[in-house]
């Protein structure tokens, strides 16, 4: 057999990009190579085996693989007291997972096994976890709201992981255009979970006097603020439709939309990376629609049960609450829904999100605690 070192480049990521992220973590110690090539994001992103979703329900965690036989697995979170905790959200952070308990959040790396708890602060305990980012530094933060019993305002803050501190943001939003840095006035939030991508977070919502002309915007950790980042592509828009953003490869926004009357599904796809520098050039493509008769109704009545989803080379996946609350995996492609199955070990109503593993290890505190103190 060859020796590792001779193995052409282009030979090893075919051969590794088949392995299990949870398998990697030992390979990494064979050769710097293998160790440069395994942390790389852009191959971790390209991993022909991350198709993935995760649900949440009181006191269960559940992986479901889509490679291409659908397996699920119940999963061990180390959170002594989470059949007491109720989660409120479940987002993927890019490899980080963040699940919102109401009083405080859990930050997860499914595959390093690593566990943190956000503990907030003692005279805003009822604080509402939106998503984690990271500055110019690499300084992981989370980003979180709450609203005092008189006020009619939301008051946001974020939690640096390195220190540890909570920090007032003393701002609403009423967010500036990226591009010309004018007013847009107060803005409604989508109903669906945001995003992060590249360390900035990034959520569907529109201005309150134009309501269902749906726009992206985000929030940039270095400069704390919020800005108006790019249009969608969608238009006539109505309250009920289905409108889901996510990340495809990494370093792109998908978008998925169901109308309520037609139950046709629309994809879009930007065509270029998103960078951090403003979303004037950000061009989207029509990626597929579908329209055949035995499409479901995804399901969006409730906040907490948006459908999730992710491109598998040309199919769409995706995972969503029918009405009774029973989750189920629909595979569509060609026009058509290829399968569907019904993930009758879970409880109804359970929180789910895709996922892309990483080996991203929990940032720490200023403790340099990993494991989960609660």
């Amino acid at each position: 057999m060859a020796n590792k070192e001779n193995l052409p480049c282009d030979l090893i990521v075919e051969i590794l990009s088949h392995v299990p992220p949870n398998s990697l973590i030992r390979f990494r110690t064979v050769s710097k190579q293998w160790n440069t090539l395994i942390n790389d994001k852009a191959f971790i992103n390209n991993n022909k085996t991350t198709s993935q979703f995760f649900l949440a329900t009181k006191s269960k965690i559940y992986g479901v693989r889509v490679n291409p036989k659908i397996e699920v697995s119940e999963l061990t979170l180390d959170i002594p007291a989470l059949e007491s905790l109720l989660p409120r959200h479940l987002i993927n952070c890019e490899g980080l997972l963040l699940c919102s308990m109401g009083k405080g959040a859990v930050v997860w790396n499914p595959y390093l096994g690593q566990t943190r708890w956000i503990e907030p602060e003692s005279n805003h305990p009822l604080i509402k976890f939106y998503g984690i980012g990271y500055d110019y530094d690499n300084r992981y933060k989370t980003l979180a709201s709450y609203k005092k019993y008189w006020a009619t305002k939301t008051s946001w803050k974020t939690h640096d992981f390195s220190s540890d501190a909570w920090k007032d943001l003393h701002t609403m939003v009423m967010i500036s255009d990226s591009s010309t840095h004018k007013k847009g006035g107060s803005i409604t939030f989508h109903t669906t979970c945001g995003l992060s991508l590249n360390g900035t977070w990034y959520r569907i919502a529109s201005y309150d006097k134009t309501k269902y002309l749906f726009f992206l915007i985000n929030f940039d950790f270095s400069i704390e603020a919020f800005y108006k980042f790019c249009d969608l592509p969608c238009e006539d828009n109505h309250h009920q439709d289905t409108l889901v953003i996510g990340a495809f490869k990494g370093d792109r926004f998908s978008l998925l939309k169901q109308s309520h009357l037609t139950k046709k599904i629309q994809i879009w796809l930007t065509k270029n990376k998103i960078h951090n520098k403003g979303g004037a050039d950000v061009e989207w493509m029509n990626f597929m629609e579908v329209s055949a008769p035995n499409l479901p109704t995804l399901v969006q009545t409730r906040s907490y049960s948006q459908p999730s989803f992710f491109i598998d080379d040309k199919r769409l996946v995706v995972c969503s609450c029918d009405e009774t609350g029973w989750a189920w995996i629909y595979v569509v492609g060609n026009n058509n829904l290829i399968r569907k199955i019904k993930i009758d070990l879970v409880d109804p109503w359970p929180l789910h999100c895709s996922f892309t593993p990483s080996l991203i290890s929990v940032p720490r505190g200023k403790k340099g605690e990993e494991k989960l103190q609660l």
